[in-house]
């Protein structure tokens, strides 16, 4: 037998008679060991044909698989007083899968020691190079290397080069 567990939103006027309907449902699909939840009254999010708030009820029971269609299809008819439903199978919990138990570092040189057994690691250095910074003003030269512009290029091309002594002016460019 699979475990199914069906919410539901009812009308709040005719809630427990649906209720009663609904555990009905169930144990004529030979369903067993309901258990029903009662959630309570709640404001909804929208308004579900024109009700503001509704009843909600959880119900969890055990049924063979052949039975869900027939539970389904009742609650389909029951448009007046059931707002929204929804049947789910619920999955088995499965046992916590046992972890198997590295030791630290720690423990591990504490056996080492125990043993007094020293297995000594290869020592290995890592070198990096890195490429020296190159300054923030970079083109590309006919090659694809490349090659940083200097204020005699910029002049070349028309624009205002400024020099340290002219912070407070502003440059202008060129004609291109």
């Amino acid at each position: 037998m699979t475990t199914y567990e069906l919410m539901f939103v009812a009308v709040n006027d005719k809630a427990d008679q649906l209720l009663g309907r609904v555990e009905k449902f169930i144990k004529d699909a030979n369903g067993e060991g309901v258990k029903v939840e009662r959630l309570g009254k709640k404001q909804l999010a929208y308004q579900i044909k024109k009700q503001t708030d509704a009843t909600y009820f959880v119900l969890n029971f055990q049924a063979e698989g052949e039975a869900v269609k027939p539970i389904w299809d009742k609650l389909r008819l029951e448009q007046e007083d059931l707002l929204r439903y929804l049947l789910i199978r619920k999955e088995e919990k499965k046992g916590k899968k046992k972890r198997k138990v590295v030791p630290s570092a720690v423990e591990l040189d504490a056996a080492s020691d125990d043993k007094q057994v020293s297995q000594e690691k290869p020592k290995v250095t890592v070198v990096t190079k890195s490429e020296p910074k190159a300054p923030h003003d970079i083109s590309r030269g006919k090659q694809g290397v490349k090659v940083p512009k200097t204020k005699e290029k910029k002049a070349a091309k028309g624009t205002k080069v400024k020099n340290k002594s002219d912070k407070g002016k502003q440059g202008t460019k060129g004609n291109k």
